[in-house]
């Protein structure tokens, strides 16, 4: 094809290009309810701040949380993915570009004297040279919108990269917040086992001079050593989950050698953040928005696959120079040039391309499925989350009324045990009763507190405004 004719056929190539087979994505209808029913009546604070954690006031957990946002490895990874997945958009979407390459060639070849071609005369031997240099260029014409499909689909993967990295920082910090919050947990249980061996230890001795005087009944003392060892173990298991507990923060933080020093205060509880709509999670949650963007990536593959049964048209050209010496190369009349239009179009392949793109519907079925099915979950685990933080502030408070009751009735009994109007056993079992109460009250405020993490959790966080950059 000449130039001038090429030219000719511009504007049919420009109407062609605008054509993008393939469906558009819409995004699906979810059956979500207007509301929470869970949430009715619940006092919340408005949105979740981008530095949440914050929020319980504890500066050890805010360098402990910013440290594994910085540091940790499963959030370096997901970085990694998105950066992967951000070059392979550039990748795909250089493809609807020229690409042009220099050429460069010296040749030395001898010419067979047994050819037709004559090789004496005016001809230069059998021997001969050629020197080339140019450029070239391909370019394929996106007629039925193959290459915008293709860079549409890299791009919802990247963003469902980005997704996942928002994932991830969201699950970092829930981990770190309430792994640190069960250590504080097991130092408050760790306060009253103390108190209850202490007690136990007391029953014991008890015990023995009572069996000693011959007063107490056979089985007194046996049942002391069984409350005290138990008593033991408890302590033991509230170390041994205090132990885990630091070494998972070390863990997550990437500080393997991390130790925490020891402390019974409980952690203030931060206002509960607004529940919202439910049609809010759909633009919310990163694992909702995540298969969107897989959706709208497996949406893109039905028109780059369709696209592969129509024509492809690719244009080619050079500029470029020939010349026997090396002198001669950049004259000008040894300048040599080409162009072409390349067309290439199916015409059997036994059903081939068909079942590629039944496989990309299939898929994007699929798809459909993920993203309601992560669109429904969202959904019940907010209600799960509103319920859990219904029950546990309703728990707390009876295990604060209970941890008031045995408090006086500790102090009543000392009172009573010094006047001597009380007999040992009382003021014993006074104290079993307060150490009890005490381990009562920071459990409940530990299930309290992971319930209100679950919230922010299931209410997918903050939403940061870009990637931040993991090294």
């Amino acid at each position: 094809m000449s130039p001038r004719a090429w030219f000719r056929g511009l504007p049919l190539t420009v109407l062609l290009a605008g054509c993008t087979v393939g469906p558009d994505y819409v995004r699906p209808e979810t059956a979500l309810p207007a509301a929470f029913a869970e949430g009715a009546g619940e006092p919340a604070s408005g949105g979740i701040a981008a530095d949440w954690w914050q929020g319980f006031g504890d500066p050890e957990l805010t360098r402990l949380v910013g440290r594994a946002l910085a540091a940790n490895t499963d959030l370096r990874v997901a970085v990694g993915r998105w950066e992967e997945a951000s070059a392979q958009l550039s990748d795909v979407a250089g493809a609807a570009w020229p690409a042009i390459d220099a050429t460069g060639e010296a040749d030395r070849f001898k010419v067979s004297s047994g050819t037709f071609l004559p090789v004496g005369g005016n001809a230069p031997g059998r021997n001969r040279r050629i020197q080339r240099a140019g450029l070239v260029t391909s370019f394929e014409l996106d007629f039925w919108g193959r290459l915008r499909r293709a860079e549409e689909g890299a791009r919802a993967q990247m963003l469902a990269a980005e997704e996942g990295v928002a994932q991830v920082r969201l699950g970092l910090a829930v981990a770190v917040v309430r792994t640190y919050s069960a250590l504080r947990t097991a130092d408050a249980v760790l306060v009253g086992a103390e108190a209850l061996v202490a007690a136990q230890e007391e029953g014991v001795r008890l015990a023995r001079r009572r069996s000693e005087l011959g007063v107490a009944a056979p089985a007194e003392l046996a049942q002391a050593e069984i409350a005290l060892a138990a008593a033991l173990a408890g302590r033991s298991e509230a170390r041994r989950t205090r132990a885990q507990a630091e070494h998972l923060l070390g863990f997550l933080t990437v500080e393997p050698a991390l130790v925490v020093p020891r402390d019974a205060r409980p952690l203030p509880l931060p206002p509960l953040p607004s529940a919202g709509l439910p049609s809010d999670l759909l633009s919310r949650r990163p694992d909702v928005r995540a298969a969107e963007q897989a959706l709208v990536a497996a949406n893109a593959r039905i028109g780059f696959v369709k696209a592969a049964r129509y024509p492809s048209f690719s244009l080619t050209g050079a500029l470029g120079t020939e010349s026997r010496t090396f002198g001669d190369l950049f004259k000008s009349e040894t300048a040599t040039a080409d162009l072409g239009l390349d067309l290439r179009a199916p015409l059997f392949d036994a059903g081939r391309l068909a079942a590629r793109v039944d496989v990309a519907i299939a898929a994007q079925h699929q798809a459909v499925a993920d993203y309601e099915r992560a669109a429904l979950n969202a959904f019940r685990e907010v209600r799960d989350a509103l319920a859990d933080v219904r029950e546990t502030a309703l728990a707390a408070e009876a295990a604060a009324r209970r941890e008031t009751a045995a408090t006086e009735a500790l102090r009543v009994a000392t009172a009573r045990g010094s006047s001597g109007q009380a007999p040992p056993q009382e003021l014993l079992e006074a104290r079993r009763a307060h150490a009890e109460s005490q381990f009562a009250v920071a459990r409940v405020r530990q299930d309290r507190l992971e319930a209100q993490l679950a919230l922010i959790r299931a209410l997918g966080g903050a939403r940061p405004e870009q990637v931040p950059p993991v090294r």
